[in-house]
């Protein structure tokens, strides 16, 4: 099992190692000098070279052979979707018919690759290139490496799993950063385009609420209703389960009874440790760093999202995936908060905190809430010899 983790993990290293040495080039050589006109065939090579220097990782993505529990469903999808006229599909998407239940943009990625094999590379470069897009504007502010190993640790093994949700939050990742800078027309885009792999991701347009907002008086009123609203989530949730259930794009998982919500709320209080050991050292130590800015204030507030959504696995541990939502703000949240501190030995000490306990989340995700079925790596070689 150890040896099997390490797999993992050395390859994560060696993909960080060579997206530390992809920033140093790409900040050196690509914006010198170059013109806004020229913008759009910079980004596209930006994508092209990020992937070829990240290859390691995405090979892992698209040369895996049975990682991942809906490894084998996703297979199917693909053989019934891949011959499947449009006009079809979206009947059999409009009655919620078997494999037809996917949203249109996994259709067209299904329509597009020959063949499924192909189809898993080219979501491992999609799902890199939206990372890449990400982090590209903070090129000169946060480590590239950094950033990349937290989304390797949180959420690279769903993504050979909820495929279709793992690139929706990719694009959702890419909303948060517009709406930190307050470009909502773009962050409704990034969202739109997110709801194409996964409806759930429609609940993320909430998150406009949580910008910065010029009047401060609104922004207080804000803060106080978000947490007073965290803190009464449990009283209220049941009520936003009948509303989110009268609405037909979300009436399967309500009448599916593996998705449906139970009554009463079951479960510990131990998923606080998915959050407090992330949110509390920022807090303790960071508070200045934080709120110095409006975009690190927006993360923050969106970051915090996490705790109504984790909440909701008490209904069902199955929407435990929401929290998810909120989660992948950290790849670019933390990191551009550690960039702003000042102090040497407090930036080392906190590096070596969030390095540690990433890696620890790591491990306890793909062996205890994956249950294994990430472990052992196989890849498709050994499924031909």
């Amino acid at each position: 099992m150890v040896l099997d983790l390490c797999v993992y993990l050395v390859v994560f290293a060696m993909t960080s190692i060579m997206f530390f040495l992809y920033q140093r080039t790409y900040h050196g050589v690509c914006f010198r000098g170059i013109s806004s006109a020229s913008n759009n065939i910079i980004t596209l090579v930006y994508c092209i070279e990020g992937c070829i220097f990240l290859f390691p990782i995405i090979a892992m993505y698209g040369l895996r052979y049975g990682i991942g529990t809906d490894y084998f469903p996703y297979q199917r999808i693909y053989d019934v979707l891949h011959d499947t006229s449009f006009k079809e599909y979206w009947i059999g998407h409009a009655n919620n018919t078997g494999e037809f239940y996917v949203e249109p943009g996994y259709y067209i990625l299904n329509k597009v690759f020959p063949s499924y094999r192909l189809l898993l590379w080219g979501t491992g470069v999609l799902i890199i290139s939206l990372i890449l897009l990400a982090v590209k504007d903070y090129y000169h502010r946060i480590s590239y490496a950094f950033a990349f190993f937290i989304y390797l640790s949180t959420q690279y093994i769903y993504s050979m799993n909820g495929v279709r949700f793992a690139v929706a939050l990719c694009f959702a990742l890419l909303g948060y950063k517009e709406l930190s800078k307050n470009r909502t027309v773009n962050f409704v885009i990034m969202m739109v385009l997110a709801a194409l792999f996964h409806k759930v991701s429609l609940f993320c347009l909430a998150m406009y609420f949580l910008k910065e907002y010029k009047h401060k008086e609104i922004n207080l009123i804000r803060n106080i209703a978000l947490f007073i609203s965290i803190v009464l989530f449990p009283l209220i949730s049941s009520y936003l389960f009948r509303i989110i259930g009268s609405f037909q794009s979300f009436e399967r998982y309500f009448s599916v009874a593996h998705y449906s919500p139970s009554e009463t709320i079951n479960g510990s209080w131990t998923w606080l440790l998915h959050i407090m050991p992330v949110i509390l050292p920022l807090i303790i130590f960071c508070k200045k760093e934080i709120f110095d800015a409006e975009d690190t204030g927006t993360l923050f507030r969106i970051c915090l999202m996490e705790v109504p959504f984790r909440m909701l696995g008490l209904y069902n541990t199955w929407y435990t995936r929401f929290a998810r939502l909120s989660q992948i703000v950290e790849v670019i949240f933390i990191p551009l908060v550690l960039s702003k501190i000042k102090s040497k030995q407090k930036k080392r000490l906190l590096y070596m905190y969030y390095i540690a306990w990433f890696i620890f989340y790591f491990a306890y995700y793909v062996i205890v809430n994956d249950q294994g079925d990430s472990l052992p790596y196989v890849w498709i070689f050994s499924q031909q010899q």
